[in-house]
C-alpha cells in the first residue's frame, strides 16, 4: 500500500538534517494542494473469463492512494483456433477481460472528472499494429480499454499531463463513487494466441473547483489530435503534446497540418481540472514551421474555449490576435504570445487547424493555458532637481489624486501588481514611438530610461522640467500584459547654493549659522523647528542678498529651544515663492532652568533661573516616594520655601505650556 504525504512528513520530521527540512517544506506545498485533489481509497479486480483464457488481476490495492509505492496490474489473455478445410472451415475464438473497480469514499460530485494514471501497456499479441497500441487511437476506438461508472453515462479520453504521463480522464454525466476501467483482449486485435497487460498507479479526481485568482490550475491534454474530417488512423497530427502546458516556453508540441486534407480540422485540446470564471483569458505562445505567403490564411486557425465537449465564447482566429508586431514576430522564427478573454466561463482550451495544408506544414503550441489577468496599478515616483541623479524602482511609487490640471490622466493607487511580484515581471515604456515623443499618455525626457527591471534612470537639464505622466507595460513569462500611469516631476534648482548650515547651543540659546556661494533671484530663508521631524513651526525669517555672486553669511538666535531634542532647517524661498528645504541640524538642551542652591541648608528658599515664565504651566516638588510635597501655577519670584521638607533628596518638575516636562534634583539638608 502506498505511504501518504502526510505520513512521509511525519517520517521526514523525525530526521533532523538539513536535507530533511527542505524535503519537509517541499512536501508540505505538495500536501497543501492535496487538498484539491481526491484519490481512490480502495480498489477491486473483476475477471471476465472464457476458459481457458483467463484474466488476472495483481495487487488491485495498489491503484488505491496517492502516487508512488507500487501498481495495480491487470493481465488478459485470448486464443483462436480454425478448423476444417474450406469453405467449411470453422474459427473458435475465446478471450478474457478485466476490470478493475475504483472506489470513492466520499463520492465525487457530478462534472468533475477523474484521472486513471495508465503507467505501462504490455502485449505478446502476435502480428498486433504495436504503433497503433501504444499511440492510444486503437485502445479506445475499438473498446479494448473502457471506462464506466455508477454515475450515469460516462466518457473517456486519454490524457496527457505536463510531464507526458499518462491517463485515462473518465467523466461521469452525475455524481459517482466508483470508476470501473476495463481491459478487453478480444476488442484489442484478431490473434491466433497472446496476452496483454496494462499497470494502473492511481486514480485522482480534482475535487475543490472554486477558482482562486491567480491560481495555476493543473491541465491535460489530449494524447492524440482530434480529427474531423479525415480518418483517426493519423497518429502523427500531433507531436508532443505535453510540450504545450509544461510550463516552458522554449518547447513545443506540433500540431501537423500537413497531416491532413485540405477539407479536414485537426486541434489539440487542453482540459483544466476546474472551471474558470468569464474574464479568465487564454494565453497561447506559438510559433510556425513552412512559408506562409498569406497571411488572411491564419484565419483557418482559431482558438476557442470549451466547456466540457461544448465550444462556447468568443472564438478568435490567429489573423485577429496576431497584429502589428506580433505578425512580423509570427512570420518570423520567434514565437508570439497572444492572449484573449472569451467572455464565458470555461474548463478546456481548443486550437483548430482547417484548410491550410498546402501553405503552413504546422502550428508550433509552446505554451497553452488559462489565467488570471494582470491587475497593474502605478504612482507618483516623486519630485527630482536637474542636478539629480535619478534612480528609482517603479515599485516604489507612491499614490496620486487626480490633477484638474491633467485631466487626462487618471489617479493611481501606488504601485501594485497582481499574480506575482514585481520582479516576476519585465517592463517598458508603452506606446513609444520616438525617443522624445509619445502616442499616449504624455512624455518623458529621452536623458530618463527604463530598464526592463523597472528601474528608471537618468537625470534631466532646466530645459526639461515639468510634470510627466508616462504609460509602462508590464508582462509576465506567460506573455500577459498590462499598462498603468506613472507620475514624475523635474524641478529647476532653487539659484541659492548653500554652502554650510551649522545650528549650536550657547548657554540657553540656539545659535544657528549658515552659508550661500551665489544666489539668483533669492528672496529669504525662513527657519523652521520641530521637536519630532514631523511638525514644524516657523519661528523666524532672514533676508537674503538676492543676488550674490560671492559667499553670503547668515545667523539667526533661538532665544526659546525647546527642552530636549531641537530640529532646525532652511526654507530657502525665490522670490516667485518656490522653495527647497536644506538638511536639519540637532540641537538638544537637557532643560531651559537651574536651581539654587544645591544643596538646600538650614531651611533655605530654593531659587529657579527661568527666563521665561509666560512658558510654564506648572511647578511641582516630588520627594523620594513619588509624593507631591509642592506645587504653584504661578512665577515664583521668592522661590521655594524648604521650611517643612524633611531631610532627603528631591525632584524639582518644571511642566511646559506644550507638556514636555524638565527635572531637576535637589538634596535638603
Amino acid at each position: 500500500m502506498k505511504i501518504s504525504i502526510r505520513q512521509l512528513i511525519r517520517k521526514l520530521a523525525t530526521k533532523g538534517s538539513r536535507s530533511g527540512l527542505g524535503l519537509i517544506m517541499i512536501f508540505s506545498l505538495l500536501a497543501q494542494g492535496a487538498f484539491a485533489q481526491q484519490y481512490a481509497s480502495s480498489a477491486t479486480f473483476t475477471a471476465g473469463n472464457e476458459l481457458p483464457a483467463v484474466a488476472t488481476g495483481t495487487t488491485p490495492e495498489n491503484a488505491a492512494g496517492g502516487p508512488g509505492g507500487g501498481v495495480a496490474r491487470m493481465r488478459v489473455q485470448g486464443l483462436t483456433v480454425t478448423t476444417g478445410i474450406p469453405p467449411l472451415e470453422v474459427t473458435i475464438a475465446v478471450s478474457s477481460k478485466g476490470t478493475l473497480n475504483l472506489n470513492f469514499n466520499p463520492g465525487i460530485a457530478a462534472g468533475v472528472t477523474t484521472y486513471v494514471r495508465i503507467t505501462d501497456i504490455e502485449t505478446s499479441i502476435i502480428g498486433l499494429d504495436l504503433d497503433q497500441l501504444v499511440g492510444l487511437l486503437g485502445l479506445l476506438n475499438t473498446n479494448a480499454l473502457s471506462a464506466t461508472s455508477d454515475g450515469g453515462a460516462t466518457t473517456s479520453k486519454l490524457v496527457r499531463d505536463p510531464s507526458g504521463a499518462l491517463f485515462l480522464a473518465v467523466k461521469p454525466t452525475n455524481a459517482y463513487t466508483r470508476v470501473s476501467v476495463t481491459y478487453d483482449f478480444e476488442k484489442i486485435a484478431n490473434v491466433a494466441i497472446g496476452n496483454a497487460t496494462i499497470d494502473i498507479d492511481h486514480a485522482v479526481a480534482y475535487t475543490t473547483t472554486t477558482f482562486t485568482p491567480c491560481e495555476s490550475v493543473p491541465s491535460f491534454t489530449n494524447a492524440a489530435a482530434e480529427v474531423e474530417g479525415v480518418s483517426v488512423t493519423l497518429t502523427n497530427a500531433l507531436v508532443n503534446p505535453e510540450r504545450a502546458i509544461d510550463g516552458n516556453a522554449a518547447t513545443y508540441s506540433v500540431l501537423k497540418a500537413a497531416e491532413v486534407s485540405a477539407l479536414a480540422e485537426i486541434s489539440q485540446v487542453i482540459r483544466l481540472t476546474k472551471t474558470v470564471p468569464s474574464g479568465t483569458e487564454i494565453v497561447a505562445t506559438l510559433s510556425k514551421i513552412g512559408l506562409l505567403a498569406d497571411v488572411t490564411l491564419l484565419s483557418d486557425i482559431r482558438i476557442q474555449a470549451r466547456l466540457g465537449n461544448t465550444r462556447v465564447g468568443t472564438v478568435r482566429t490567429l489573423e485577429s490576435l496576431l497584429l502589428g508586431l506580433r505578425l512580423i514576430d509570427f512570420n518570423g522564427s520567434n514565437p508570439a504570445t497572444v492572449a484573449f478573454n472569451p467572455g464565458t466561463a470555461f474548463d478546456g482550451i481548443e486550437i483548430i487547424v482547417e484548410g491550410v495544408a498546402n501553405v503552413l506544414n504546422s502550428i508550433n503550441i509552446h505554451e497553452l493555458s488559462a489565467r488570471t489577468p494582470i491587475t497593474f496599478t502605478g504612482g507618483d515616483l516623486g519630485v527630482y532637481d536637474t542636478d539629480d541623479v535619478i534612480s528609482v524602482d517603479l515599485s516604489g511609487a507612491d499614490a496620486f489624486s487626480f490633477d484638474a490640471a491633467y485631466p487626462q490622466f487618471p489617479a493611481q493607487p501606488g504601485f501594485d501588481i497582481e499574480c506575482g511580484g514585481f520582479t516576476d515581471y519585465t517592463y517598458r515604456l508603452s506606446n513609444v514611438t520616438s525617443v522624445n515623443g509619445r502616442t499616449a499618455a504624455g512624455t518623458l525626457p529621452n536623458t530618463i530610461t527604463l530598464s526592463l527591471e523597472g528601474r528608471l534612470s537618468g537625470g534631466a537639464n532646466e530645459s526639461q522640467t515639468g510634470v510627466y505622466f508616462f504609460d509602462v507595460e508590464a508582462t509576465n513569462a506567460f506573455g500577459q500584459t498590462a499598462v498603468t500611469t506613472f507620475k514624475i516631476i523635474i524641478e529647476s534648482v532653487l539659484p541659492v547654493t548653500l554652502v554650510s548650515f551649522k545650528a549650536a547651543s550657547e548657554g540657553t540659546t540656539a545659535s544657528l549659522s549658515w552659508s550661500t556661494a551665489s544666489e539668483t533671484n533669492s528672496d529669504r530663508f525662513d527657519i523652521e523647528r520641530s521637536a519630532n521631524g514631523k511638525k514644524w513651526d516657523k519661528i523666524g525669517s532672514v533676508k537674503s542678498n538676492h543676488e550674490s555672486v560671492t559667499q553670503q553669511f547668515y545667523s539667526f538666535q533661538d532665544a526659546k529651544p525647546l527642552n530636549g531634542q531641537n530640529l532646525y532647517r532652511l526654507k530657502m524661498v525665490d522670490l516667485d515663492e518656490t522653495f527647497a528645504y536644506s538638511h536639519i541640524e540637532n540641537v538638544s538642551f537637557a532643560s531651559a532652568a537651574f536651581l539654587y542652591p544645591n544643596p538646600v541648608r538650614n531651611a533655605e528658599n530654593i531659587n529657579l533661573n527661568l527666563t521665561d515664565w509666560s512658558d510654564i504651566k506648572q511647578v511641582k516638588v516630588v520627594n523620594a516616594l513619588g509624593k507631591t510635597v509642592f506645587e504653584a501655577s504661578n512665577a515664583l519670584s521668592t522661590g521655594i520655601s524648604t521650611r517643612n521638607l524633611s531631610s532627603g533628596s528631591y525632584v524639582v518638575q518644571i511642566i511646559h505650556n506644550n507638556g514636555t516636562i524638565a527635572t531637576h534634583r535637589f538634596v535638603r539638608q
